[in-house]
Parts: C-alpha cells; structure tokens; sequence
C-alpha cells in the first residue's frame, strides 16, 4: 500500500538548488534508510515530506498519518506513558540530552502512525537506550524512514537506501552494508571505464600522429635527387601518401567520437590534524573533589570525586540523565572548585554546540578561540568540506552535522592539550566519524571523552568513569577489561570463596 509519494520536488537555498527530485515513493513495510553528506539535504527532505518544511516546487501526497522523531529530540505530542516506562524517561526539570532524546522516541511511538520518520534517533541515547530503540524499530509495525550516522543500525533495520548526492536522489535495495558495496562497484567500474577511454583515446591518437608523420616523410625527395627524377618520385607516391593522410584523419576522428567518460569523482574525504600537544608535569590533569549537584529535589551528583590522567584517554559513560555532562561543564567553568595542572588548555566540544555563536559567521566562530591567520583557519574549514562562501554562512543556518564540524574546527585550530568531547559523533556523517576515529586513536595528548558510541569506546579508552545513581567509580583499563571485571562481580560467589578474597587481601596489608 503506497503511503507516500513525491514527485518533481525542488529545494533551494537562495542561488543554490539543494536537491531535485523527479519521484519518489513509501510504501507499508518499508525500511528506508537516508544518508548523504552533512548539508546534502538529509533533514530538509524529512521536514518537507512531513509537512513543517516549505519547499519550492513539486506535488506531495501524503496518505497516512506520519510520526516524526526529531534530531534535536524535541517531542511531537504527548509521551506515551507505557513507553516512557520502558525507555526509563525519568521525571526531571532539568532533561539530559538523552533524556530529551527518549522523550521525543516515546512521543512517537506511542503515536503508533503507520510511516515513521526518525532524525537521527539514537543521538545522546546511552548503550540502553539504543538496545531499546533499536528492538522497538525492528518490531513497528508501520513503515519507516530513518536518518542515522549508526552503520550497526542501518544495517540490521533497512531494506533499502535512498542516498542525495549532487543534488539528487538514488535508491539502492538492501541495507547500509549493500549500499556501500554497490558504491564501491559503482566507483571501481566507472575508473575502469574512464581509464579504458583515455588508453583507447591515447592509442588512436598516437597511431594517427605516426601516419601524419609517415605522410610527411614521404612528401620530401631524397637530398641528392635530381628535379626530374623528384618530379617522378612525388608522382609515384601520391596515391600512398594520400591514402596514409586519409587513415590518419580516421583514426582522429575515430578518437574524436569515442564516447567521453569522465574521471569519477572520489568519496568525500575528511581531514582533521591536531597539532602536538605541549607537555604537562603533573600526573593530572584536572581533577575535582566533593562535588555535590541537585535540581530541586534530586540529586545528580552526591559528593563525588574524578581525575583526569595527563596523557591518557579517559572515557565517562553511564545511563542518561546520570550528570556526565553536569559533571564535565562544572570541572571546566568552576575553576575554583576544579584543580587544573599548570600549563593545561582545554578544548570543549559541546553535545549540543552551545559553544558556537549562531549569529556570527563560521569564519568567526573558527577565529574568536584561535591566534591562526585566516587563511590557515579557511584551510581546514575546507578540509572538513566547509569552503569557499560556506565560511561566510551565520551559523544558526547550519544543519546538525555542520555546526559539529564547525566545533571541530575551533578545536583544530587551537592550541589546546586536553579535549574534552561530549558525544562527538553526534549528527556528523559517516565520513566524518571514521575520520574523527582516526584523529583521536592517534592523538598523544589528554582526553576526556563523553560517547555512548560503543566502537569509540572499544577503540579509544585506556581507563573509564563510570556515572550512576550519583556516583562516579573509576576504572583503570579499556572497555574489555571493564566488561570483564562487570562478569566477574555478577558471578555467584560461595562463603568459601569470600574467605579466600578476605585472606589474600589481608595478606596484601601485611
């Protein structure tokens, strides 16, 4: 059954058209997903088929109710309380990113619409939560249209992708993992193609230029012919000389009318680079001491103490709304109450990018926090795709995923030696996060790093901050060693077995 169907849709940013599409449709069942590039136009799209989002030309139809989960987690409607309950929303005047985030997934649930469209849905969302989500998109029974930046997601939900590309969109069957083997096909056949052409080019016109030479040569008498005997000689060789002028012209043309392929175009590529970081002394880098929070009456924080190790990456994680980023935003704006080794400069990427200001430019959001001049700062703005007049854009008119790098310039372009990263994947595209992996494995300053992103974790953390029920338990060791340790305790110990702990410890006091 056919729910919704576009046709001859255009969207444009002043000067630029963002997309044309000829058709489009969704039918019941479908599970759609959306990629493209940060700015391709992935949320635009979402909001014009919802209906919030005007567009400038083109027929929708629209046959069913839609439910839609916004990227900025603001719910549509009222929450279900059922899927509260099984989201774990909890009751707070003051909401976490995460906490945001469910709300917004059980207002459209519990809609139960039969075409669900999901922004970015597992933004800020704890390892829980995506569990959660993930169960709950797999058994909707409607139909689906999902943006997200999570490979694991789209694979397991989508049977078809729908990719917006220079302005366009194409469908490709199966899921993420299909799409981009077919791409890659796609790309590998195309730079076989081209460089097919150019050989066969190449040949053709080599081949004339020996003709046209050999043609030429036989114009000439040889030096010591006399005039009768050269009158006899261009005489006898007219007819070949003309017939090798003749093949050499064919051969051009022949090369003239090949058809043109061009040299395909390669994926986006992301480069980030981070400066060395200058060298701190102390074994900590920052740390806090009795730190207690409450809003009204629930306490976020209840008389806890962290450090941050020079020189070590030290990933924060727990459920949501447990006060990770209460935690970090107090240690960086409470200097007072926050002890920092000399010599350290803290980075911040927000979750939420309240660092950028959305009335001034990209350009000037880049300079205010960097000594860099212009044209090295436009340098990598450029290396993050964002060039040319881009730099001059307001930044409130920025996508998600754009405003992110634009956070991950200020970082670039600065000098600091301790990044402090609130769920930075969030929002960005997928070229980005492999090239956001690669620049934080190889960095060799200190990090304190806030992700629910499970591969982030895996690959990045050398000791842990653990968040729950208003406490923070510190773990020295990567996530292996975390999950471990977390089955050795769940273990069922005998009375026997706690004796023998009992005695090896206090063999260790004495």
């Amino acid at each position: 059954m056919l729910l919704l169907k576009a046709q001859k849709l255009i969207k444009t940013f002043g000067a630029r058209t963002l997309f044309t599409i000829d058709r489009l449709e969704v039918h019941d069942h479908d599970r759609i997903g959306l990629v493209g590039a940060n700015g391709a136009g992935k949320s635009t799209l979402l909001g014009i088929l919802y209906g919030e989002e005007p567009y400038d030309e083109g027929l929708i139809e629209r046959r069913c109710p839609i439910a839609l989960i916004r990227q900025s987690g603001e719910p549509e409607g009222e929450s279900g309380r059922r899927m509260q309950k099984e989201l774990a929303l909890m009751d707070s005047p003051r909401m976490s990113g995460g906490e945001r985030t469910r709300a917004a997934i059980a207002a459209a649930f519990s809609q139960e619409a039969p075409l669900l469209f999901a922004d970015e849905p597992t933004t800020n969302l704890d390892l829980d939560g995506i569990s959660v989500l993930r169960e709950k998109l797999e058994n909707y029974s409607g139909a689906i249209l999902l943006i997200s930046h999570d490979r694991a997601l789209l694979d397991s939900l989508c049977t078809s992708i729908w990719e917006i590309a220079d302005g366009g969109l194409r469908v490709f069957p199966g899921n993420y993992t299909d799409w981009t083997v077919q791409k890659q096909r796609e790309r590998d056949f195309a730079q076989f193609e081209y460089e097919r052409y150019r050989s066969e080019k190449t040949r053709l016109q080599a081949e004339a230029a020996v003709l046209r030479e050999q043609a030429r040569t036989m114009r000439k008498a040889p030096k010591r012919m006399g005039n009768s005997e050269a009158r006899l000689h261009k005489g006898s060789r007219t007819v070949p000389q003309g017939q090798v002028a003749h093949r050499a012209a064919v051969l051009l043309s022949r090369a003239g009318h090949l058809e043109e392929k061009e040299r395909p175009s390669d994926p986006p590529e992301i480069r980030m680079a981070l400066g060395a970081a200058s060298p701190v002394t102390s074994k900590n880098a920052a740390r806090i001491e009795g730190l207690t929070i409450r809003y009204g009456k629930r306490t976020v924080l209840d008389d806890v103490s962290f450090s941050i190790t020079t020189g070590k990456r030290t990933v924060m994680f727990g459920p949501n709304g447990a006060g990770k980023t209460t935690a970090i935003e107090y240690l960086l704006h409470n200097r007072d109450r926050a002890q920092f080794a000399q010599g350290i400069k803290a980075g911040y990427f927000a979750q939420d990018h309240t660092v950028l200001d959305l009335q001034k430019t990209v350009l000037e959001n880049v300079r205010e926090t960097s000594s860099l001049p212009e044209h090295e700062v436009r340098t990598i703005l450029a290396n993050l795709m964002i060039a040319k007049d881009d730099v001059y854009k307001p930044a409130g008119v920025l996508s998600g995923g754009e405003r992110a790098k634009v956070s991950f310039a200020r970082l670039l372009a600065s000098d600091c030696n301790l990044l402090v990263l609130d769920e930075p994947t969030n929002h960005i595209d997928l070229f980005t996060a492999e090239a956001l992996e690669k620049l934080l494995v190889c960095w060799q300053g200190t990090m304190l790093l806030i992700t629910h992103d499970q591969r982030l974790i895996e690959k990045l953390a050398e000791r842990l901050l653990f968040v729950q029920d208003g406490k923070i338990e510190t773990f020295e060791g990567g996530w292996d060693a975390w999950q471990a340790e977390q089955t050795r305790r769940a273990a069922p110990r005998d009375d026997m077995s706690d004796l023998r702990e009992q005695l090896r410890r206090l063999g260790e006091l004495y």
